[in-house]
C-alpha cells in the first residue's frame, strides 16, 4: 500500500508560548488523538507521513507511521496521561521544529517508547541516511527520563548458585527415577523459632513411595493400588502431597479405585493421562483449590518425548517443592522423574549495593552485575523482583547466579562488581531483520537549538556497515562550549544503551561534548568513540561501559562505520583520539579488547581533516587534560596508550607521545601525561600499558593480571610510577583458573629512565605450574636504561620462597644481548643496599657484586651507564667489548651481533675496549646515556695503525666542543675537560673519556644530565681499514690494562617481607562512590 501523506498547513492563529516545568501543560497543545486537531480533521492513518508545524500533543498511541517531519513552528510533546508509542521510519526535527518528552523540572514518569522501521535502501535523507531521530540546525530535541541511578556497585560478594546448599532435597539422590509407574510423595512442613532462611530445612520428606501399575495380572495392579492409596490416606490434612508419572505407567487393567483416590485429593486430571503421557500433581492435602496439577504440556522435544512440570510455593519460608515427568518415547532411558525441595533464598538470591535504590529502581526493572572475572562475559542479566522485608541497600534478583561477581576492596584494589541500570521510563529501540545489522540512530547536526537527552532506554541501534549510524551521535557539531551557537547547554547523561547493533555514543567533529553517568553494555565496535582526532575538550564523567564485541566483516573506508581497530585488537569501551579529554570517575568493565586506548592521529581525520580543530603533531605533544580515579577490569588489556591512528584509519607502530607545556614549540618544557587513581583488575594480557614520555602514574591499584604496569619511554624524557599498590593474584578467584597459572610480573622495566616509588607488592607466590615475580623486565628488551630506579618498595612476602626481583631470559636472540639490563636499586629498596640489579653476566660483575641466583641476577655497588656505538652497517657487522681487567683471552667481554650497545661501570674503576668485526667504518659514533662529570667511563677503539684520525666531541645536538690530543691514556684519565683523546699509532687504538660538564642535580630524572648527552666521533680519514683487530696489541701493552676484578659472591639470604598489607598512602582504595 503507497504511502499517504497528511499535510499540516500552520495555523493562522498566533499563540503565546506558556512556559510551564512540564511541557504536557502547555495549554497551546492540541491532542494528537482528536481529529478537530488536524487540518485534514483526520488523525493521521497507518503509513502516514506526517508533517508537524503546530504544538502536538501525544496523547495515544497512533497507527503505525511512515514518518514525522517537525517543521518550524511545530512541536510534538509526550503526554505524561498515559504510555504511548511512536513506530516509524524516522522523525525529522527540522529548524524551529521541537520534540519533547518531559523537561529537566519535570522529569518523564510514564512509559514512552519509539521503535525505527524499515529495511535498507527504502528512504535515504541527506545527512541522515534512514532509521532515525535526526536534529537539523535550529531543531531541539528534549528527552528527560525520570532519574535514577545509573549504576552502582556490590558491597558484598554475591556468591554463585551451589546446588548443595540450595537443594535442599533431591529425589535422584535417594529413589530410583527412571522405572515406569506412579511416584507419590509426602512432605511436611516444619519451621522452628528463629528460623534460619539459609541453613534451616524448613521442609522434611514425610515419605515416598514408587508402584508399578502397568502389570497385565489384575491382582498385582491392585496390590500397587492399594500401597499408594494407604499412602495417600496416611499423609494428614494439610501437609503436602506430589504425584508424577513416569513412562508407560498405564496399560489395559482397571485403576479406577486410584482414580477416585487421587481425584479426592483434587488432582482431577490424572485420571485423563495415557500411557505415554507426564503428569504430575501437587498441593495440600484436604486443601483442593492449593492442587496445582500438569498434563503432557511444556514439550520441547515435538513428538519424541512429553515434559510437565509444577513448582509449589510454601508461604513465608522462601522453599519450594518443584516435581518433573520426562517420558521419552524414543530413547526411553533418557525419561526420568524428579521431586526437588528447593531454598528459594539461594535461587532468587538477594544482593547488597552501595546505594539505597528504593526510589530509583522498581520491581520489573532490568539489570545486571558485571563480571569481576578474567572474561566479560561472566556478566548476568536479572529483573528486580518484590523483596517485602528488603533494607533500602538491598535487591532481589529473578533467578541464581551463575557466576560469582566478587564484592570487596581487596589491599587497596577495588574489584566490587558493578550493577548497571537498563530500564528507563523512556525508550528508543529499532527493529532489525534476520540477516542485518541496520539499527536505527539518534543524529545531531551542527546549529541544533538545544540537545538534551537525559534517563533515555536505547536498544538495537546503529549500524557497522553504514557511515554515521550510531545510538547516540553529535556529528560534525563544532564547540558545543560557543554560546553564539549553542546558547543552551547540550548533554547526554543517564542513559542506559544496551544491546546495540553498533557503538553507544559517538563525538564526531565536536568539541566540549559532556557525556555524565551514561551505561553502555552489550555493543559491536568502540562503546563511546571519539571518531575523527579533532573531539577536543570531551568530559566523559561516571559512565559504565562493558561488554564491547569484535565486528565480524570488512571494513571499507569511507562505506562502513566500522574501522578496523573494531575488529583488530579492539574494540575499545573508551576509544580517545584526542588527548584534550577529561575522564573522570568512568568504569571499563569488560570486553573482548581494550578498556580505555588512547591513540591518537598525526592529524584529525576524514571531514575534521580541513576544520583546524587540531594542528598537525599537535595532539602528540598535548598532555591529558586529565586521567582520575577510571577503573578497568575483564579485557585483554585494561588501559592502552599507545599506536598512531592514520589517515586511512588503520592503525600501528608508536605513538611518538612526548607532551610539552606548549604543543605547538619544539623547543617548549615538557610536561607530564598524568594518571591519577586509576584501578585494574583481571585483564589477561596486562593491566596498563602507556607509551608516553614524561608520564606519570600515581596512585594506582592494580591485580590479578599476566603484567600488572609496563611504561614505555617514547622520547628522551622520564617517567614515574609512584604510591601504588600491586597484586599478582587476590582472593578473588574466578572461575577461570588456567589464567591464574600464568605467569606474572607485577611491574616490567624497559627503556626508561623510570621511577618505581613508593610502591607495595603482593600475592607473587610461584608454584609448580607458574612463575611469579613482583618486578621484572620485558622480555627480549632492545634497552632498559641505567637510571631506571626503585625507591621505597614494599613487599608482602619473603623474598626466599618469593620473588622481589626476576631476570627473564631471552631464548629468541643472542644471549650477550640480554646483558642491556640495570636497575637502580635505592635505599634499599629490593636488596640489602643502594646497589644496582644487573644481569648474571661476567661483563657486568666484579668480586664486589653478588649472584642472587633465585632473581637470576646479581648486584652491584657501582653505576652504570650506556654507550650506543653506531656505524655503517652495524646491524650486520658485529662488535666486540672488552672490559680490559684481567688477561686476555680471559677478559670479560660480550658480542654483539645485532643492536650495538653496552652498560660500562661509571667512575673511572673499569675501561673498556672495543673492536669492530671486518674493516674499521670511516665514521663511527659513541653516544652516552646516565654520565656525567664525576661517572665518566673511558673508551679505548680498535683503528688502523698510522692512520690519520679525526676525533669530534660534542653534547647532543649542540656545537661540537673543542678537542685535544693527548700523549697517552694516563693524561686522557686525568684530563677533567670534555673532548680529550689518545692515539696510539702504533697499536692503532684511540683513548677517550665520554664525561659531562655537569653532573646530575638532586631529583633529576632525566636520560643525562639536563637533558643533553654527549658524543664521541671517531673519523678514519686514512689507512687500512681491514686492520681493525687490535686486541692482541692492546692486551700487551701493560699499563693499558689492570688487575683482574675478580668473580662475585652468592646470596642466598632470606629478605624479610616489610609489610603485610599495604599502607593507607598507596593505591587508590575504594573507587565509588566519588
Amino acid at each position: 500500500m503507497g504511502a499517504t501523506r497528511t499535510a499540516l498547513l500552520s495555523t493562522a492563529l498566533c499563540f503565546t508560548l506558556v512556559l510551564s516545568a512540564c511541557p504536557d501543560q502547555d495549554s497551546n497543545l492540541k491532542p494528537w488523538s482528536e481529529a478537530s486537531s488536524w487540518p485534514s480533521q483526520h488523525v493521521p492513518a497507518e503509513n502516514a507521513e506526517v508533517v508537524i508545524n503546530f504544538p502536538v500533543l501525544l496523547d495515544t498511541t497512533p497507527p503505525e507511521l511512515f514518518s514525522i517531519e517537525i517543521q518550524d513552528g511545530g512541536k510534538l510533546v509526550w503526554s505524561s496521561g498515559g504510555d504511548y508509542s511512536l513506530r516509524l521510519k524516522h522523525i525529522l526535527i527540522q529548524s524551529g521544529g521541537e520534540m519533547h518528552i518531559g523537561s529537566e523540572d519535570c522529569q518523564f514518569s510514564r512509559k514512552a517508547k519509539i521503535t525505527l522501521l524499515g529495511e535498507p535502501g527504502e528512504r535515504n535523507i541527506h545527512h541522515l541516511g534512514e532509521k532515525f531521530i535526526g536534529v537539523k540546525a535550529g531543531g531541539t530535541l528534549e528527552l528527560h527520563g525520570k532519574d535514577k541511578r545509573s549504576w552502582t556497585k556490590l558491597t558484598k560478594t554475591a556468591p554463585k548458585y551451589d546446588p548443595t546448599l540450595a537443594e535442599i532435597y533431591k529425589h535422584k539422590d535417594n529413589s530410583p527415577t527412571k522405572t515406569a509407574g506412579v511416584y507419590l510423595y509426602h512432605f511436611k512442613v516444619t519451621v522452628p523459632e528463629n528460623f534460619d532462611f539459609v541453613n534451616d530445612q524448613g521442609v522434611f520428606v514425610g515419605g515416598n513411595i514408587h508402584r508399578k501399575i502397568s502389570y497385565f495380572a489384575q491382582d498385582k495392579v491392585d496390590t500397587s493400588i492399594t500401597d499408594l492409596t494407604d499412602f495417600i490416606n496416611g499423609i494428614p490434612d494439610g501437609d503436602i502431597f506430589a504425584i508424577a508419572t513416569q513412562k508407560n505407567f498405564l496399560n489395559t487393567a482397571d485403576v479406577s479405585a486410584l482414580y477416585t483416590a487421587i481425584d479426592a485429593l483434587g488432582a482431577t486430571s490424572f485420571k485423563t493421562a495415557t500411557a505415554d503421557d507426564a503428569y504430575v500433581a501437587i498441593g495440600l492435602k484436604g486443601n483442593t483449590e492449593s492442587v496445582q496439577e500438569k498434563l503432557g504440556g511444556d514439550s520441547s522435544g515435538g513428538s519424541d518425548y512429553n515434559e510437565a512440570s509444577v513448582v509449589y510455593v510454601v508461604p513465608n519460608i522462601e522453599r519450594e517443592i518443584k516435581v518433573t515427568s520426562s517420558n521419552h518415547q524414543v530413547e526411553e532411558f533418557l525419561s526420568f522423574t524428579e521431586f526437588d525441595v528447593i531454598n528459594t533464598y539461594l535461587t532468587r538470591p538477594i544482593i547488597q549495593v552501595h546505594d539505597d535504590i528504593t526510589n530509583d529502581w522498581n520491581v520489573g526493572d532490568e539489570i545486571f552485575i558485571t563480571s569481576t572475572d578474567y572474561r566479560w562475559d561472566q556478566v548476568e542479566d536479572f529483573t528486580i523482583i518484590e523483596c517485602s522485608d528488603c533494607p533500602p541497600k538491598f535487591i532481589r534478583l529473578d533467578h541464581s547466579l551463575k557466576y560469582t561477581h566478587y564484592g570487596d576492596v581487596y589491599k587497596r584494589v577495588d574489584m566490587r562488581a558493578e550493577v548497571g541500570l537498563k530500564t528507563r521510563y523512556i525508550h528508543i529501540t529499532s527493529e532489525v531483520s534476520d540477516g542485518n545489522s541496520n539499527g536505527g540512530h539518534v543524529k545531531f547536526l551542527k546549529g541544533f537549538k538545544r540537545v538534551a537527552v537525559e534517563g533515555t532506554e536505547l536498544t538495537n541501534l546503529g549500524d557497522p556497515l553504514n557511515l554515521g549510524r550510531y545510538p547516540l551521535h553529535y556529528h560534525m557539531c563544532f564547540d558545543l562550549a560557543n554560546t553564539t551557537l549553542y546558547p543552551h547547554p547540550t548533554y547526554l547523561r543517564k542513559n542506559s544503551i544496551h544491546h546495540t547493533q553498533f557503538r553507544c555514543i559517538t563525538i564526531h567533529g565536536t568539541q566540549s561534548a559532556v557525556l555524565t553517568d551514561n551505561v553502555c553494555y552489550n555493543s559491536v565496535g568502540h562503546g563511546f568513540f571519539l571518531e575523527d582526532g579533532g573531539e577536543k575538550n570531551v568530559t566523559f564523567h561516571g559512565n559504565l561501559g562493558l561488554g564491547q564485541r569484535r565486528f565480524v566483516g570488512t571494513t571499507v573506508l569511507g562505506t562502513t562505520g566500522a574501522i578496523p581497530a573494531d575488529k583488530d585488537e579492539g574494540p575499545a569501551t573508551y576509544w580517545i583520539t584526542n588527548p584534550l579529554t577529561t575522564m573522570v570517575n568512568n568504569v571499563a568493565a569488560g570486553g573482548e579488547g581494550m578498556g580505555f586506548w588512547y591513540i591518537y592521529p598525526e592529524k584529525p581525520t576524514g571531514p575534521s581533516a580541513d576544520k583546524n580543530f587540531m594542528q598537525p603533531g599537535e595532539a602528540q605533544h598535548t598532555p591529558i587534560t586529565k586521567f582520575k580515579n577510571n577503573s578497568c577490569h575483564s579485557y585483554e588489556i585494561c588501559i592502552f596508550v599507545d599506536n598512531v591512528l592514520e589517515e586511512n584509519l588503520e592503525f600501528g607502530g608508536y605513538n611518538h607521545y612526548n607532551p610539552k607545556v606548549n604543543p605547538l614549540d619544539p623547543n617548549s618544557a615538557p610536561s607530564p601525561a598524568v594518571f591519577e587513581d586509576l584501578t585494574a583488575y583481571k585483564c589477561t594480557e596486562q593491566n596498563l600499558w602507556i607509551r608516553a614520555s614524561p608520564a606519570v602514574v600515581r596512585r594506582a591499584s592494580l591485580s590479578d593480571s599476566r603484567f600488572g604496569a609496563f611504561l614505555v619511554r617514547e622520547e628522551a624524557h622520564w617517567q614515574q610510577f609512584e604510591d601504588s599498590v600491586i597484586i599478582g593474584l587476590s582472593d578473588n578467584v574466578g572461575e577461570n583458573l588456567a589464567f591464574r597459572n600464568s605467569d606474572i610480573t607485577g611491574y616490567r622495566f624497559a627503556k626508561g629512565p623510570i621511577d618505581l616509588r613508593n610502591t607495595w607488592f603482593g600475592g607473587f607466590n610461584s608454584t609448580s605450574e607458574r612463575t611469579a615475580t613482583a618486578i621484572g623486565n620485558d622480555v627480549c628488551m632492545n634497552h632498559c636504561h641505567p637510571r631506571n630506579s626503585l625507591f621505597d618498595i614494599m613487599f608482602d612476602f619473603d623474598d626466599g620462597p618469593g620473588k622481589r626481583f626476576l631476570f627473564w631470559n631471552c631464548t629468541t636472540r643472542s644471549a650477550d644481548k640480554d646483558s642491556i639490563f640495570a636497575l637502580r636499586d635505592m635505599r634499599q629498596a629490593v636488596s640489602a643496599g643502594d646497589v644496582t640489579i644487573v644481569t648474571n653476566k661476567p661483563f657486568l660483575l666484579t668480586d664486589n657484586c653478588k649472584v642472587r641466583s633465585s632473581w637470576n641476577a646479581a648486584y652491584c655497588p657501582y653505576t652504570y651507564g650506556e654507550v650506543f656505538v653506531s656505524y655503517t652497517d652495524r646491524l650486520t657487522i658485529d662488535m666486540s667489548v672488552y672490559r680490559t681487567d684481567g688477561v686476555y683471552p680471559n677478559l670479560p667481554s660480550i658480542k654483539m651481533d645485532e643492536e650495538k650497545h653496552f652498560l660500562s661501570i661509571l667512575g673511572g674503576s673499569h675501561s673498556y675496549l672495543v673492536r669492530i668485526h671486518g674493516s674499521v667504518p670511516s665514521v663511527t659514533n659513541f653516544d652516552a646515556e646516565a654520565i656525567s662529570k664525576s661517572q665518566f667511563v673511558l673508551v679505548a677503539f680498535c683503528v688502523p695503525r698510522n692512520a690519520e684520525i679525526i676525533f669530534e666531541y660534542r653534547m647532543e645536538n649542540l656545537l661540537k666542543r673543542e678537542v685535544r690530543a693527548v700523549t697517552s691514556r694516563q693524561a686522557v684519565v686525568d684530563d677533567q675537560k670534555l673532548g680529550t683523546y689518545f692515539y696510539d699509532s702504533t697499536n692503532g687504538v684511540v683513548f677517550f673519556k665520554l664525561t659531562h660538564d655537569v653532573d646530575y642535580k638532586s631529583g633529576e630524572q632525566n636520560h643525562c644530565p639536563n637533558n643533553v648527552c654527549p658524543r664521541a666521533r671517531v673519523r678514519v680519514m686514512s689507512g687500512d681499514l681491514t686492520d681493525s683487530n687490535c686486541v692482541n696489541r692492546f692486551t700487551a701493552v701493560e699499563e693499558y690494562m689492570q688487575t683482574s676484578s675478580g668473580t662475585p659472591g652468592s646470596d642466598i639470604s632470606v629478605l624479610p617481607a616489610t609489610y603485610t598489607n599495604p599502607p593507607e598512602n598507596v593505591g587508590h582504595g575504594p573507587n565509588y562512590p566519588f
